[in-house]
């Protein structure tokens, strides 16, 4: 079966990037949404990615920066992808590619509905899209899951215009093999590896892990 992309978010500290070192992930995420809880400079960015193996890629969030913002943040530090977790649009996410930047797009679940009207808009623009839950009006980062029974409608979605579709928001080590049984290519997690708000490695191992261990098995999106 093919690979399932792993990305560990919000990371902050040395100790967050070395644990890292010992994981089989794809990416990090690394947080420059203003009054965040996780939220870091650029340069701290470029002075824990040295630290990161070279096979994992470095993905700065963000939330409706201006074109100039994102530029800036490219003139400081290398990154391999901007995530866009605001009201983005179409256009904007045209804006960046033509820069050479790989865009993940967030999509919050607010309606019920399992379809996203927007996906022919924004799908020759965007590299993946993720799906993401809203609790109390705030975009990521509530540690809370939406209605993962959607997914599969959605992902054949995507899937028919090109795009792979990634998940966040209240995955953890005890129910992520749930989760990859509704069908998906990426999982983004962050509170899900975290004790008392920082994060802890044996979390973050026993994540991959199980990642890692349904892909061998070879169950993921087959149970539903």
């Amino acid at each position: 079966m093919s690979r399932t992309m792993i990305k560990l978010c919000g990371l902050q500290v040395e100790e967050d990037v070395k644990v890292i070192q010992e994981l089989d992930v794809d990416a990090a995420g690394f947080i420059l949404v203003p009054q965040r809880k996780r939220t870091v400079t650029p340069e701290r960015i470029r002075r824990l990615q040295v630290l990161l193996p070279p096979s994992v890629r470095t993905i700065a969030v963000m939330m409706d920066p201006t074109a100039e913002e994102v530029e800036s943040l490219l003139q400081t530090v290398r990154v391999d992808g901007i995530q866009l977790h605001g009201e983005e649009s179409p256009a904007f996410c045209r804006r960046l590619k033509a820069m050479g930047v790989n865009v993940i797009k967030v999509f919050h679940m607010k309606a019920e509905s399992d379809e996203i009207s927007d996906t022919e808009t924004y799908a020759p623009w965007i590299d993946h899209a993720l799906l993401d839950s809203v609790v109390a009006g705030v975009h990521g980062g509530s540690g809370k899951r939406f209605a993962w029974e959607r997914i599969p409608a959605i992902r054949q979605q995507w899937h028919s215009l090109g795009v792979p579709l990634w998940v966040a928001g209240g995955i953890n080590p005890e129910n992520v093999t749930e989760l990859l049984g509704y069908g998906l290519d990426g999982v983004d997690v962050s509170s899900g590896i975290e004790t008392a708000g920082r994060k802890n490695p044996v979390l973050m191992k026993r994540l991959v892990e199980r990642v890692r261990q349904v892909e061998q098995c070879g169950i993921a999106g087959k149970s539903r």
